[in-house]
């Protein structure tokens, strides 16, 4: 784990392996993601927010928000020099190897699609009775469902067949069934959630959940 390097906000997709590539963020994208990482933070409370960021990048959401939080740490295959605690390495791999505990807001802020995170995040890091987890997604899935059908992972956590047809005209639904899925598996409810759609033709969603598992 390093400090990272900080450099102009870039668009950097092309540069690195698909399932750790940062999404661009356009001004009217940007607007709407720090939007909601403000209300997830806000209701978590900065005090008790403990973020784990996968998709770090070059800093634009940790500056802009996650800066405010109690902790931070970061992660990117790319290293920034900068004053930030991260991980240089591919997020699936850290995220199945360090402890998940002491985390309370998770940043996927993914290129295409956060799932693989998220089920990692469900086998990984269980909810106190009472306690409260940030997520913040964000969900590009839509093109792949258009070219390729259904990706595997979203499939298992919407509890639907792979080979699923016209899965691209219910892409909304079957978001909300993945997030269904997730909580089901983290024996939580969603308590607050906020959501943005992007306006270029990949048909981006910018989510942010608050969880909670009620007491027993």
């Amino acid at each position: 784990m390093t400090a990272a390097k900080r450099r102009t906000w870039s668009n950097e997709a092309g540069e690195r392996g698909r399932r750790d590539r940062k999404t661009d963020s356009a001004p009217a994208a940007r607007a709407a993601k720090v939007s909601i990482r403000a209300n997830v933070l806000d209701l978590v409370g900065s005090a008790k927010a403990h973020v784990f960021d996968a998709f770090a990048g070059a800093g634009e959401m940790h500056d802009a928000v996650w800066a405010g939080a109690a902790s931070y740490v970061g992660c990117d295959l790319q290293f920034y020099r900068d004053d930030r605690l991260a991980f240089v390495a591919d997020n699936l791999r850290v995220l199945r190897s360090i402890d998940l505990a002491p985390f309370t807001i998770f940043d996927f802020d993914a290129y295409g699609s956060p799932w693989e995170q998220c089920m990692i995040l469900a086998a990984r890091r269980p909810l106190l009775p009472g306690e409260r987890l940030g997520l913040v997604l964000t969900e590009g899935s839509g093109l792949d469902m258009r070219l390729r059908g259904l990706p595997t992972v979203m499939a298992h956590l919407a509890g639907m067949h792979p080979h699923a047809t016209g899965v691209a005209r219910s892409s909304d639904e079957i978001i909300n069934r993945c997030i269904a899925g997730l909580t089901r598996r983290m024996h939580a409810t969603v308590e607050r959630r906020w959501q943005a759609v992007g306006k270029s033709g990949a048909g981006m969603r910018y989510i942010g959940l608050v969880l909670q598992r009620e007491f027993s």
